[in-house]
């Protein structure tokens, strides 16, 4: 629990904002999102949980999705759990993505059948050794007015299935959030707004699509001043490029080493603006990246969020009706993480979150 770590310097900081400030202080306990599909956490990846007094993670289970060309609703990229490594302490959420394409072509007489086939993976997943006692599952669906009525009874059907002693919670886009009269609000026990991904990754020319400041704010202005469920909030530690082809988004490549990108044989980069703005190259020969082949003349938009950036954003994040007691989930854990973002950053963003009147 955050507010509650013996840091002398942070603690000193907090006691400053609560006299001074007018708000209540949230209860802020630091969490991650764990995204691979080995669950495996290195012991320097232990020791930076341990360091942020972080017990809890957020694992994807697996991916549900509609194979594009048999039209059938399958599983993918199950979670490979058999050996779990440095897990121990820990509290494990186990996380089902869904892509929104599910609801739109499953009927509702089969989401009793889908409901059943992730509860069975979810019983082989809390029976293996080391994960302890499972208390909350997870479903990640970016849902839209149009397949809300098949997603919502999804969740009811699925709760009728689980434990009654485990909760369900959500995730909460920033458009669901702004519009719950339109998208609605998904019936389970708490929701975590995904603070990010919040500009147009199909236009070649945009700024950060990860976060900036000016779209976060768009969603934010008009929004209801509170939500109906208990929110915590999930802020982006990750990079990405973004490749497009002829003017078209072609491929999404996940955290792209700075010395490829440095290799003047293969990539031409164009002038940066500021660390917070993407990095434009050109292909200027062809290559292979992350076993994806590029072309000369594919253009590569590579975005990341600085620390100044994700200040920010936990600024603007703490401005949000989040529960008193708030879950403060960073995606996503990986080596690169622990290198781009020291402890002090993390844990001046919970400080942040806690006391919502530090915004200067």
């Amino acid at each position: 629990m955050w507010c509650q770590r013996n840091i002398k310097t942070a603690l000193l900081l907090c006691l400053i904002a609560a006299a001074c400030g007018g708000q209540k202080q949230r209860v802020v306990y630091p969490a991650f999102y764990h995204w691979q599909t080995t669950l495996d956490i290195s012991p320097s990846e232990r020791n930076y949980l341990d360091a942020l007094d972080c017990k809890k993670l957020y694992v994807k289970l697996l991916d549900i999705g509609r194979d594009q060309v048999s039209g059938e609703i399958k599983p993918y990229a199950l979670l490979d759990a058999a050996a779990p490594g440095k897990i121990a302490g820990l509290e494990i959420v186990p996380v089902v993505f869904i892509t929104n394409e599910v609801f739109q072509y499953t009927a509702p007489g089969d989401l009793g059948w889908l409901a059943g086939k992730i509860n069975g993976v979810l019983l082989a997943f809390k029976k293996t050794p080391g994960i302890g006692p499972v208390n909350e599952i997870q479903f990640d669906c970016d849902w839209t007015p149009a397949t809300r009525e098949a997603f919502f009874l999804f969740l009811q059907t699925i709760r009728g299935r689980l434990p009654e002693d485990i909760q369900i919670s959500a995730t909460i886009r920033l458009h669901q959030y702004k519009f719950p009269d339109q998208t609605g609000v998904p019936p389970v026990d708490r929701g975590i707004l995904m603070f990010y991904n919040t500009g147009d990754i199909d236009r070649q020319d945009a700024p950060n699509s990860i976060f900036n400041s000016s779209d976060a704010k768009k969603y934010l202005g008009g929004a209801p001043e509170n939500y109906a469920l208990p929110l915590d909030v999930a802020l982006p530690l990750f990079s990405w490029g973004l490749v497009y082809r002829n003017g078209d988004l072609w491929k999404i490549i996940p955290e792209i080493a700075d010395e490829t990108l440095s290799d003047e044989s293969r990539f031409l980069k164009s002038p940066q603006v500021s660390p917070d703005q993407p990095g434009y190259y050109e292909v200027k020969n062809g290559t292979f990246l992350s076993g994806h082949y590029l072309r000369p003349g594919d253009a590569l938009r590579v975005e990341t969020i600085s620390q100044p950036l994700l200040i920010e954003a936990a600024r603007l994040a703490s401005g949000v009706d989040l529960a008193e007691h708030t879950t403060v989930a960073y995606f996503h854990l990986d080596s690169s993480t622990i290198r781009r973002y020291p402890v002090p950053l993390l844990d001046s963003v919970c400080r942040m979150i806690c006391f919502p009147e530090m915004k200067n």
